[in-house]
């Protein structure tokens, strides 16, 4: 890695991957998949322009004035900020080059932009739910019982896709007859607990009964001829899956993995759960995330408001 900063500028996407790679911090690998997008975006757009914390915030400006939503640019500047950070590591290490790294801390110092944008993707409603599971109990192999049960597990727990396809038999903890504590590590390499129950906890251990008690991920793949061969399932196999699915209960909207977090915070909310009990059980780092997820201030602004009298009677 000695040689990375010379090679910034002549091979970036090499010294990106090479970074990505090398990070044991970066487990997700939809993060590194996102991180990689986002640099090689910026790295076409500076065109071997140096990289500067000026550059970095016009090229923000460069996007807001493209219309793309806050949330997308930070995202952006969240990828940017880690590689700077990492420049400013190798200057240090293998060059002893401290304006280097000086200069490529003050690009990590870049701010976010601000504003919000109402959040992509959609709710799904009880009867979507059971049309789901109806499609999954339908199907005789093996895999209709394990697809029901990810499905379930994703309605009351809000997990991610990757934290699903990561869990191990090893993670399943303090089972009793109406409850299974499941050990999650999540988003930081932070481990939290989700609690099942009801008709989640019973697909869940009919998936078990036929899963078996070999070592290794909790949900693995079966093959065409229904045979359970252990592998375990990708994040895109889950995409597909759900794809699947969704066609065969014949949904009339798209539905997401992300949409069953977005169901599974709003559905807490609506029931009065605090905040700070929902935003554990999501896995978030600060209520601003966890309040993103609530449905409800559009409909409580509207009613709030009915309280208003303008006395006018209408003409007859």
């Amino acid at each position: 890695m000695s040689n990375q900063l010379t090679t910034i500028d002549s091979d970036p996407r090499a010294v990106i991957q090479q970074l990505l790679d090398n990070d044991p911090r970066l487990i997700s690998k939809h993060t590194t998949r996102q991180y990689r997008a986002d640099l090689l975006h910026f790295e076409t757009w500076r065109s071997g322009r140096p990289i500067t914390k000026t550059l970095v915030e016009a090229y923000a400006a460069a996007l807001q004035a493209e219309g793309k939503a806050p949330n997308t640019i930070n995202q952006r500047l969240a990828a940017i900020r880690w590689y700077a950070r990492k420049i400013a590591d190798l200057a240090i290490d293998y060059q002893d080059d401290a304006e280097l790294a000086r200069h490529a801390a003050r690009v990590a110092t870049v701010r976010d932009v601000k504003g919000e944008r109402p959040e992509r993707g959609r709710h799904i409603e009880q009867g979507e739910l059971s049309a789901l599971i109806e499609a999954c109990t339908n199907d005789p192999s093996p895999a209709g019982i394990r697809d029901a049960a990810i499905i379930a597990l994703a309605w009351s727990t809000g997990l991610r896709r990757d934290e699903i396809s990561r869990i191990q038999l090893t993670d399943l903890q303090n089972q009793t007859e109406d409850s299974l504590d499941i050990a999650i590590l999540g988003k930081g390499n932070k481990v939290r607990t989700v609690y099942v129950n009801d008709g989640a906890l019973a697909a869940i251990l009919d998936w078990l009964d036929l899963r078996g008690d070999e070592p290794g991920a909790l949900f693995v793949s079966v093959n065409k001829g229904g045979k359970i061969t252990g592998g375990k399932l990708s994040g895109e196999a889950l995409r597909k899956m759900l794809d699947k699915r969704s066609q065969e209960a014949q949904l009339s909207k798209p539905v997401t993995w992300h949409d069953f977090r977005r169901t599974f915070a709003g559905n807490l909310w609506d029931a009065k759960i605090d905040g700070v009990t929902i935003q554990k059980l999501m896995g978030h780092a600060s209520q601003n995330q966890t309040a993103k997820y609530d449905r409800r201030p559009d409909a409580a602004r509207r009613q709030a408001v009915k309280v208003l009298h303008v006395p006018y009677k209408p003409k007859q």
